[in-house]
């Protein structure tokens, strides 16, 4: 259902001229000084995919600098994706932060789904587990201790009935990280595997 889900497959990236997961669309949101690149890392011993980005602060253009890891998925694997776990091995590094007053993210490491019509946010960071809407963008903060290797369970059939969304046709499965201009500097975040797991 997903392919190379330990991201132990890698090609070309023409973008950065670096390597990238076979099998995986990359994207890129940056500004002229930002910068944003996946790599094979090893923490902790554990080989993984790793998400980096820079963001410079400057007022440019480009609100956000991110790096975005996706993988469609259609038909047959829909459904089945809705009848299973996903289970995901992650190592986030920084905080989520966000504005006090309208609740937009500032910053991100997680795991958004997109059907074209509705999206959601998966954000794995310390603190409590918490909920919010933000018109057709779920947030859906994940507790997770930072700088550890944590297995977090995601029911994607329980986070579209608890929002009223209709089971979609197909959708999209992206990694991603990145910071807004309000909280520059550096960011990273790992992820060692993607399982789908029969509930």
């Amino acid at each position: 259902m997903i392919l190379n889900p330990k991201f132990k497959y890698l090609t070309r990236d023409q973008v950065t001229g670096g390597y990238k997961p076979f099998l995986w669309e990359v994207t890129y949101t940056k500004g002229p000084k930002d910068y944003a690149y996946t790599h094979r890392d090893t923490v902790e011993g554990l080989e993984c995919l790793g998400l980096h980005v820079y963001q410079d602060g400057a007022n440019d253009s480009y609100n956000w600098a991110s790096i975005h890891v996706k993988q469609v998925l259609r038909g047959e694997s829909i459904s089945r994706l809705f009848e299973s776990i996903i289970e995901i091995w992650v190592y986030p590094n920084f905080s989520f932060a966000r504005d006090p007053m309208s609740n937009e993210p500032w910053n991100v490491f997680g795991l958004e789904i997109n059907d074209g019509r509705n999206m959601v946010w998966l954000i794995f960071s310390e603190g409590p587990d918490e909920v919010y809407q933000l018109r057709n963008h779920r947030i859906i903060i994940v507790s997770t201790p930072l700088k550890h290797w944590a297995k977090r369970q995601i029911d994607l059939d329980k986070i579209y009935s608890d929002a009223n969304w209709e089971r979609p046709e197909d959708l999209s499965l992206i990694l991603i990280c990145g910071a807004t201009k309000m909280v520059s500097g550096k960011y990273s975040g790992y992820i060692k595997e993607i399982r789908i797991e029969k509930k």
